[in-house]
């Protein structure tokens, strides 16, 4: 039974990635406002399920470590997004915010330490929050 479970856990994954994909390559439905939401929501479930698998076990596993590793890819990308030549201030504080996430995950995968999964979790709900508000009328981006 408990293979059957992870045989439709993983078709599950695979169907949302297909969903995705669907939206951003083949149908170029998304806006790159969207895009952005869904690696801000992308990062808030990847910490809660780092969250989770560190509760679970209290302590850090191999697993925890491959998924801070996601983690710090999703929050790259994130900082890949940002102008710091036209952004001023803003560009640079979701710069230091984003650093702190990454540095988390190191702290993690090198020396063990969970003290900043929280804070962690607590800025990037807060950045997807933000993010989520913007009025539908400032939503262009170029």
């Amino acid at each position: 039974m408990e293979n059957y479970n992870e045989i439709k856990k993983k078709e599950s994954i695979l169907k949302k990635k297909e969903v995705l994909l669907d939206d951003t390559i083949k149908k170029g439905r998304l806006s790159q406002f969207e895009i952005i939401s869904k690696m801000y929501e992308g990062l808030v479930n990847e910490i809660e399920s780092l969250r989770k698998d560190l509760f679970q076990d209290l302590k850090v596993t191999n697993k925890a470590k491959d998924r801070a590793e996601k983690i710090s890819k999703i929050v790259f990308s994130l900082q890949s997004c940002l102008d710091m030549e036209n952004g001023d201030k803003i560009a640079e504080d979701l710069n230091w915010l984003y650093r702190y996430i990454r540095y988390m995950t190191k702290r993690l995968q090198d020396n063990e330490d969970m003290n900043y999964v929280q804070p962690a979790h607590t800025i990037a709900k807060d950045l997807q929050e933000a993010w989520n508000s913007i009025p539908s009328a400032d939503r262009q981006l170029n």
